[in-house]
C-alpha cells in the first residue's frame, strides 16, 4: 500500500509537471525562448504574446439572489454554480463543470447581480476553496464565490484552463497571510498571462488532455488496487 501510495504521489507530479511545461513552452523542445516577464515563470517561447489576462478574456463576477425573497427561488431552471459544486473540480481530473446542486430562477437573476454567462466560460474559485477552475458546459450563472471568463478571439477556454491550473502556486501566495484564503478582485484583473496563437493553443489542449487522461487512469486502477488490499 505504502508502495502505491508513492505511486499515486509521483503520477500528481507528473500531472502537474505536464501542465506547466505544455503552457510555458509549448510542444517543441527546440523553439527559441524569452524572458516572460511574468512572476510565476521565467521563460515563455519568443513567439509568444505575455501580458494582463484582461487583453484575452472578460472577467466577471457572479451573485446569489436574496434568499428571504421566496418569489427568486421558484421555477428555478438556471444552473447556479456555488462551493456546495466545487467537489467536481477539487481533483482537477475534470475539465467541464456538472449538474449543479442548485438553480435559479429568471426572476432571481434579473434581481441580483448574477449574470448569465455563455458556454466555454471559465471559472476560478475565488473564496475557501482557492483557485479551483472548470468550463461551463452550457450557459450558466455562479455564486459570488467565483471569478469567470469569458475568452475573447486570441484565447480557447481549454487553453486558459490549464493556465490556471498551472498557476496553483501563484494562486497560493497571492492569499498567504490571509485570515481567509480569498483571491481579491485586484489580484484577479491583475493576473499575467503567455499565450501563443489559438491553432499551437489547440494543439497544446489535444495534447495535454490525451496525456493526462492517460495519467488519470493509470490513477485510478492505483486506486482500486489500494482499494482491494484494504478489503
Amino acid at each position: 500500500i505504502e508502495k502505491k501510495q508513492a505511486l499515486l504521489e509521483q503520477l500528481a507530479e507528473k500531472r502537474k509537471a505536464l501542465i506547466t511545461r505544455t503552457v510555458t513552452k509549448g510542444l517543441n523542445p527546440d523553439v527559441p525562448m524569452r524572458r516572460s516577464g511574468l512572476a510565476w515563470v521565467e521563460q515563455i517561447p519568443a513567439h509568444w504574446e505575455s501580458g494582463n489576462i484582461r487583453r484575452f478574456a472578460s472577467m466577471k463576477t457572479g451573485h446569489t439572489p436574496s434568499r428571504s425573497v421566496s418569489e427568486y427561488w421558484d421555477d428555478c431552471t438556471i444552473p447556479w454554480f456555488t462551493l456546495a459544486d466545487v467537489w467536481q473540480i477539487r481533483d482537477g481530473t475534470r475539465w467541464y463543470l456538472q449538474e449543479t446542486a442548485e438553480k435559479i430562477s429568471e426572476l432571481g437573476l434579473e434581481n441580483s447581480a448574477a449574470e448569465l454567462l455563455p458556454t466555454g466560460t471559465v471559472i476560478l474559485s475565488r473564496t475557501a476553496s482557492v483557485g479551483f477552475s472548470g468550463i461551463m458546459p452550457a450557459p450558466m450563472a455562479t455564486s459570488q464565490d467565483f471569478w469567470n471568463w469569458i475568452c475573447g478571439p486570441k484565447l480557447t477556454p481549454e487553453y486558459l484552463l490549464l493556465l490556471f491550473r498551472a498557476m496553483t502556486d501563484e494562486f497560493e501566495l497571492s492569499t498567504n497571510g490571509s485570515t481567509h484564503k480569498t483571491i481579491y478582485q485586484g489580484v484577479a484583473a491583475g493576473l499575467r498571462i503567455c499565450v501563443p496563437k489559438v491553432d499551437e493553443q489547440r494543439r497544446i489542449t489535444r495534447f495535454a488532455f490525451s496525456e493526462l487522461h492517460k495519467i488519470d487512469v493509470a490513477r485510478e486502477r492505483i486506486e482500486d488496487s489500494i482499494a482491494l488490499l484494504h478489503a
